[in-house]
């Protein structure tokens, strides 16, 4: 089963290649607001769940089919992407096959490891993530393993952004009634000061996360919360540019399974051998196209079509 995805149309990157370079739902935290769902491995603990090789000759192969090159190489994942233990090898190397830049989205809860901090140094950009400075909050939003300590984690997101060469894009996901208040947005605000970054993008829940809690903001709100903020701070717009043929093909296949059966994303993942983060993206944006409709039975999430065949 392949672990490259897209590229899928990125609004901070554009046509994002992604390499999903961790199991399902493997992550430090299990924030309410993901919109891949659950935590069900969270861990602080590195592995190399892929071996790299295969990783790098699957990434050869889908750049060699490709016939327009992506704008970006991402490592990302429906979980956190510093976790891979060869994450810094699988950059360096990615760069190597394709001259192109190399993108890791990370929730920055490792970024206090020695380790982690080498690794990310090839990179060309990164984006992470910093949701509070208050541990109440910190708490709430991002679920943290218990081996996450903020204090530790803004440290070192310090110390990585005053040592990192390439793009930096710092996002901030704000939920309303959890980091939205002065008390949170004034400690937020003095942290960041502190930090050196290109952007700071402000964002809210845009899909469903995995609380009903999760309450996103509307675009008023993120504009009066943008002035704690300074200069560098944006609100991220929806992406400009369009899928590109091979999300319309993983589209179609999607749309095709699901006419004759509900699926959830882990059976469309097993079907149809897409990741589960492609799978992810495409289902919102069937779901936001009125083209499927989201079934909850217990504890599981199926997806189907209106019409649906009953041969």
């Amino acid at each position: 089963m392949t672990r490259i995805f897209g590229p899928v149309p990125s609004r901070r990157l554009g046509r994002s290649l992604g390499i999903d370079v961790i199991p399902h739902k493997t992550c430090s935290f299990d924030c309410i607001y993901c919109e891949c769902g659950k935590t069900t491995d969270k861990r602080c603990r590195r592995e190399e769940f892929y071996p790299l090789g295969e990783l790098l000759d699957e990434l050869d192969n889908h750049l060699r089919e490709m016939p327009e090159k992506p704008d970006v190489i991402t490592l990302s994942g429906a979980g956190e992407p510093t976790l891979y233990s060869r994450m810094g090898e699988l950059i360096t190397k990615s760069k190597r096959l394709i001259d192109i830049p190399v993108a890791v989205i990370t929730n920055s809860s490792l970024m206090d490891r020695k380790d982690v901090q080498e690794e990310l140094m090839p990179a060309d950009i990164l984006l992470p993530s910093l949701d509070s400075a208050l541990e109440e909050s910190f708490q709430l939003l991002n679920r943290p393993h218990p081996e996450c300590d903020l204090k530790n984690i803004i440290e070192g997101l310090r110390t990585v952004l005053s040592k990192f060469k390439g793009k930096t894009y710092l996002e901030i996901l704000f939920l309303e009634g959890i980091n939205t208040d002065r008390k949170n947005l004034l400690a937020l605000s003095s942290v960041i000061k502190t930090l050196d970054f290109d952007t700071i993008q402000l964002n809210t829940a845009v899909r469903p996360g995995t609380e009903k809690s999760a309450h996103p903001l509307d675009i008023n709100r993120l504009k009066e919360i943008r002035q704690f903020f300074g200069p560098k701070a944006e609100i991220i717009a929806a992406p400009k540019v369009q899928a590109e043929k091979t999300e319309t093909d993983a589209e179609k296949k999607i749309l095709s399974l699901i006419q004759r059966r509900p699926c959830t994303v882990e059976d469309i993942n097993r079907s149809l051998g897409i990741p589960v983060p492609g799978v992810v993206k495409i289902i919102y944006s069937l779901l936001e196209g009125n083209k499927i409709v989201k079934e909850e039975q217990g504890t599981d999430i199926f997806y189907t079509t209106a019409a649906r065949d009953n041969n």
